[in-house]
């Protein structure tokens, strides 16, 4: 295997502030037609900011936040430009999300020396075409997943070629959280003092897998630098269409949405466990009188939470004028991606490098009085199990 991964950081919010200049390093957020939020800048992510929040929540984090809707045809236009140029060598190439795409070298260059003038070529090649601001960072390596690290780790306008024999070596001090991993396994890892890559894959095969199941299994040999996952030069596609019956026909959208759901969650489970998800799902609804209505559903990242799917089917199943009741739908996934995992701290930082809660508590205190709480056992032998334990502040209010 020989993979590079072609990555433009920040892919729509670059876009949008080519567009605008004025908009260039300030706290920038995108509203896709779902009314969420499709692209958020740096600068906003660093007040906790995040994708998929709603307008209202976004504020709260950051009053300063710069609202704009997202110029959907422009981004898939300059999206497609991208895959072109990338498809240029006319050999496989597997898009990802926005202003991301694999490129399978095998064929021509599986050593760092041919691969970097390709890679080189490759750069030239997407800023003459998408100008200077959406200068790429490209990664090499074996495969996906550490290519796809490499180009994570390396600036804007540089590459980074990891050998088989640097796997290793290059991974170990990562953080952990560049494994696609749910939220929930991600901090039960950071409770067991688990930080970097190197760590996760020195841990038990068994022991991840009983307490993580098989995406922890595959989320370790990716850790080890263990990737053979091969480049697909088409979008991978989900199972054949799914013909779900309405019996009785429905006029109400709960029982539609809970008989489409019971058939769609088991294959969402199944993309979860590949640390995959949707990206683009076509609904096609028949009622018993009057014309069948389709939708194409596409989320702006790859989607396997079975409540951000129904949330979205709602959304849009909701939308569409029902000419009658429906008996019958049919679903089907066009495509399907890599999870995209997201940082849930409010900080930049690395989780070893942040504040104290006690440096906090002390720098708040003095405006806010004692707004933060640690227990204490106080006596734990007591038999009465409210005297066994009580609250004590942080840090005192000052006086």
């Amino acid at each position: 295997m020989s993979v590079l991964c072609c990555r433009i950081p920040n892919f729509l919010v670059a876009l949008a502030c080519r567009r605008q200049p004025t908009w260039a390093g300030r706290p920038l957020a995108l509203l896709g037609p779902d009314e969420r939020l499709w692209a958020v800048s740096p600068e906003a992510r660093r007040y906790g900011v995040q994708m998929q929040m709603r307008p209202q929540q976004a504020q709260l984090y950051c009053p300063d936040l710069l609202l704009r809707p997202l110029a959907l045809e422009e981004s898939q236009s300059e999206q497609q430009a991208f895959l072109a140029t990338v498809a240029t060598w006319e050999l496989p190439v597997e898009p990802q999300e926005w202003g991301v795409a694999y490129v399978d070298l095998h064929t021509v260059a599986k050593q760092a020396g041919a691969v970097q003038p390709l890679a080189a070529e490759l750069g030239r090649r997407l800023r003459s075409c998408l100008g200077a601001a959406l200068q790429p960072s490209l990664g090499w390596d074996s495969g996906k997943f550490t290519a796809r690290a490499a180009a994570i780790q390396t600036t804007p306008g540089r590459m980074r070629l990891v050998d088989k024999a640097d796997e290793v070596r290059f991974l170990s001090p990562l953080p952990v959280t560049l494994l696609p991993l749910p939220q929930p396994h991600l901090q039960q890892l950071h409770w067991l003092g688990i930080r970097t890559l190197g760590e996760f894959a020195r841990l038990p095969a068994t022991a991840v897998w009983q307490r993580f199941g098989a995406a922890g299994k595959l989320a370790q040999l990716w850790a080890q630098g263990r990737d053979e996952r091969p480049v697909h030069s088409e979008v991978q596609t989900g199972p054949a269409p799914v013909a779900v019956a309405i019996d009785p026909p429905a006029r109400l959208l709960q029982p539609v949405i809970d008989a489409l759901m019971a058939t769609l969650e088991p294959v969402l489970g199944h993309y979860t466990r590949c640390l995959q998800g949707v990206c683009h799902l076509r609904v096609t609804l028949r009622f018993v009188t009057g014309a069948p209505r389709t939708l194409d559903i596409t989320f702006v990242e790859p989607a396997s939470h079975p409540g951000r799917v129904r949330a979205e089917l709602v959304r849009r199943i909701g939308a569409v004028p029902w000419p009658a009741a429906v008996e019958a739908l049919q679903w089907q996934v066009l495509a399907v991606g890599e999870l995209v995992t997201h940082q849930p701290t409010l900080f930049e930082a690395p989780l070893s490098q942040l504040v104290p809660l006690e440096t906090i508590a002390n720098g708040l205190a003095g405006r806010y009085g004692s707004c933060f709480f640690r227990g204490r056992v106080v006596d734990e032998r007591h038999p009465l199990a409210e005297r066994r334990s009580c609250f004590e502040t942080v840090a005192p209010a000052s006086p």
